[in-house]
């Protein structure tokens, strides 16, 4: 047997006597004499074959050439065994073909590789194969950045899942924040880097009618659950600012569905307590926030993706959760908490519009900060009047600003002093927050007057002096603080 040494060395010495393309050259090469079973038959010293050894070599040009012609060349003579052979054989570490690529791909992503690379998933030569180490080519391409150019390529055929994605990050990572910090950060320069084409072809495959539970399951982990170890978001986060109404509604629905399997699956005693277990899992997912303090209705607020906002606060009841159970042999119900944290821990939508960034600002206040008037109203709606009143009123930031105080310029202009005074904002944020307050639409205010006037009016009607309590805990002594 030759050895792809001596195999180099011959068609070095050959290819130096003549001129023209290397890949002219190759074919008359192979045709002369025993040379295609010399080819065939030759390994180097770590059990590679020529095309991997040129490969190795980063000779993306000739490594294409040799592909082609060994394909053509052993096709025509009615040999195809040999192609698929020489294409699945590994080296002494258990590296294949799809390993090597993987490794000149880290710094050749062009024409040349790219054609090898859809050549193989035509063959269907597995790009998932790991060696005696246990790394898959598709790790190598996914780390330490991702080689979008082939990933698409994968893609664009359809070979590639979250699960393969999955297995391969699982192949690098040593627990489960390694895991998290690599999910979000592929995902991440996917949505930054790639136009989100991953995000979208993994979202597609798990909407699909034969798509099965495992693969909805996946990918619901994929866009809210892996956390960004450095930030503190999600996938989910990330795909606010980039998906259309139609991959937005896909992904929902996707939600609702994996949520209602996995229900299924907790073996609900009743009614009551299974929709309560439905709007605990969805809590999970939604009420998630990053470092910042910012959950999802930040994040679509913040890219002007209103009907995203609604259709997040429309998955969530505004309402207590509770859970039948038994204690000492008799069925009780009991409070299902979804945030502990939250002035109102059993009510998913009142958790999540009551969440507040490091600022203290909610949703609400950034909507008046952002001169927002349909969003204010839009996360205004289906609220019970005495929750409505109370926010508008008496909620405050940490520099003391409510919504009703943020619309009356004295009130800002104390509370930023205040504010900049205990070292609770800088000169240079107060500053920002005046100039953002300072040109506010009149109807913002017009709406937020004409909501306490209708609710004042209203608690009148009934005999009261002042409205109900709001539903959720307020602050301090729960007075109202403009």
């Amino acid at each position: 047997m030759r050895t792809v040494a001596e195999i180099h060395e011959d068609i070095t010495a050959r290819q130096a006597k003549v001129s023209g393309r290397f890949g002219y050259f190759f074919l008359q090469w192979i045709k002369f004499r025993d040379h295609s079973d010399r080819l065939y038959e030759a390994r180097g010293e770590n059990g590679e074959t020529y095309l991997q050894f040129r490969l190795m070599r980063n000779n993306v040009v000739e490594s294409a050439a040799i592909f082609e012609t060994v394909i053509s060349h052993w096709k025509e003579m009615e040999q195809e065994g040999r192609i698929f052979n020489f294409l699945n054989s590994e080296d002494n570490s258990g590296n294949g073909i799809w390993h090597y690529l993987a490794d000149t791909l880290r710094e050749h992503e062009g024409i040349a590789t790219l054609k090898i690379a859809r050549t193989l998933l035509a063959m269907d030569i597995d790009f998932s194969r790991r060696n005696r180490l246990g790394i898959s080519p598709l790790s190598k391409m996914l780390l330490p950045s991702p080689r979008w150019q082939s990933l698409n390529a994968l893609i664009q055929t359809k070979h590639l899942s979250i699960e393969n994605i999955e297995g391969a990050i699982n192949e690098r990572a040593k627990d489960t924040p390694s895991r998290d910090h690599l999910m979000t950060m592929i995902f991440t320069s996917d949505i930054e880097d790639n136009r989100g084409l991953l995000s979208q072809h993994v979202l597609h495959q798990a909407v699909q009618s034969q798509a099965d539970i495992t693969l909805r399951a996946a990918t619901c982990r994929l866009f809210f659950e892996y956390v960004d170890v450095e930030h503190g978001g999600t996938a989910f986060f990330k795909l606010i600012a980039i998906a259309n109404h139609a991959m937005f509604d896909d992904l929902m629905r996707l939600l609702i569905h994996n949520t209602a399997e996995t229900v299924n699956a907790m073996g609900a005693p009743d009614a009551a307590t299974r929709k309560s277990y439905g709007q605990a899992y969805l809590a999970k997912k939604l009420l998630r926030r990053d470092k910042s303090g910012e959950n999802v209705l930040f994040k679509a607020l913040f890219v002007g993706k209103h009907n995203h906002m609604r259709k997040i606060s429309s998955l969530l009841h505004n309402d207590n959760l509770v859970m039948r159970t038994t204690v000492r042999g008799e069925t009780v119900r009991k409070d299902l908490v979804v945030d502990k944290t939250s002035p109102a821990p059993c009510n998913p939508l009142l958790s999540l519009l009551l969440q507040q960034d490091l600022e203290g600002n909610t949703v609400l206040h950034h909507t008046v900060l952002r001169n927002d008037v349909q969003a204010l109203k839009w996360l205004f709606s289906g609220l019970a009047p005495n929750d409505m009143y109370a926010i508008i009123k008496s909620l405050p930031n940490r520099a003391g600003l409510t919504l009703l105080g943020m619309v009356q310029p004295d009130v800002v202009r104390a509370k930023l002093g205040h504010a900049v005074g205990a070292k609770i904002l800088t000169p240079q944020r107060a500053k920002e927050i005046f100039v953002a307050l300072h040109g506010l639409d009149p109807d913002l205010k017009d709406f937020l007057d004409a909501r306490l006037k209708e609710i004042d009016e209203l608690a009148l009607l009934v005999g009261r002096k002042e409205p109900l309590p709001p539903s959720f805990h307020l602050p301090g002594n729960s007075q109202p603080s403009l």
